[in-house]
């Protein structure tokens, strides 16, 4: 593959939920300008005053940001990158990309072996490493829990597929690439023709489901019939042999919570199946909580008789 070659392909806008993770609010819209682009034309006089004056912030040599707000780990991160005009790789790559998890630690990392796709893409008008270099990159500095987050947003995105990342294991085994044992591990806990997890909520509800001993991974966006064969709803997550599925409240938007408990019920009539309901800030803030509940439930549905769908 040719080296820095320019693709726009496959690219999604960053979603809240990546701003949620940062902390330092939208990068949809990078405030971060080259200094040389702004002082176009000589007006290197009028950028010092805007500095003076705390319009703007002068982060590295001739690259500035919008406002008096200090920047961010992420805004530094791609700072350092505009001022030795290097393309972005690694936490700030992953963050350009929109992949779940991924925060830019304060302590630059440096790229310890060559890369496995040259391919460079646009993001936010950066350029960027690949979806999946970006992914082969975060393995060496992340571990599997976050990994596996970043994975199931960029499957989900379609950025990449699993038979791509698989291709490159061979090899990066062979090169004794760090990283290679983080992402061995975490396509040995990924259910064969599993579909992506449809948002960063259920990866980590996923996450603390393998937490509960003797509890097998659960089917994935699963189709509820009804004794008709009429299409009832599609739960987030399952298990059909236990009768029990889970619910997971993001986001509220209005008339959201009545929606969802006419098809919690919905599926109850259909199924007989208990369900386990949790929120984000449950699922985030007491994970342990979480497990214990949900391993009661399971516990409840092995003394029921056998469900049917």
């Amino acid at each position: 593959m040719p080296r820095n070659r320019v693709s726009g392909a496959r690219l999604a806008p960053l979603d809240a939920i990546r701003r949620q993770l940062i902390g330092g609010g939208a990068h949809a819209a990078p405030r971060i300008h080259d200094g040389t682009v702004l002082a176009e034309g000589g007006k290197w006089g009028q950028l010092r005053s805007d500095v003076a004056q705390g319009r703007r912030v002068r982060i590295e040599h001739r690259v500035y940001a919008d406002g008096a707000e200090e920047p961010d780990e992420f805004e530094r991160g791609l700072a350092r990158l505009l001022a030795t005009k290097k393309v972005a790789w690694g936490e700030v790559a992953g963050v350009l990309h929109g992949f779940d998890g991924v925060k830019v630690s304060a302590v630059p990392s440096r790229r310890r072996t060559r890369q496995l796709d040259d391919t460079v893409v646009m993001v936010d008008g950066i350029c960027c490493t690949s979806a999946l270099q970006t992914l082969i990159d975060l393995a060496e500095y992340v571990d599997g829990v976050v990994w596996e987050q970043a994975l199931e947003s960029a499957l989900r995105r379609r950025a990449v597929d699993l038979e791509d990342i698989e291709a490159l294991l061979p090899t990066m085994s062979k090169k004794r690439r760090h990283g290679v044992s983080v992402i061995r591990r975490v396509l040995a806990l990924r259910p064969i023709g599993a579909p992506p997890t449809e948002s960063l909520l259920e990866t980590l509800m996923v996450q603390i489901i393998r937490t509960i001993p003797g509890l097998p991974p659960p089917v994935r966006q699963y189709r509820v019939l009804n004794r008709h064969g009429s299409f009832v709803a599609r739960v987030d997550l399952c298990w059909p042999d236990l009768g029990l599925f889970i619910e997971l409240d993001g986001m509220h938007h209005k008339g959201q919570p009545v929606y969802d408990a006419a098809r919690q019920t919905a599926v109850g009539a259909a199924t007989g199946w208990l369900c386990g309901r949790f929120t984000w800030r449950q699922v985030t803030g007491t994970p342990k909580t979480v497990a214990r509940e949900l391993a009661e439930l399971v516990e409840q549905c092995r003394l029921r008789p056998p469900a049917t769908v």
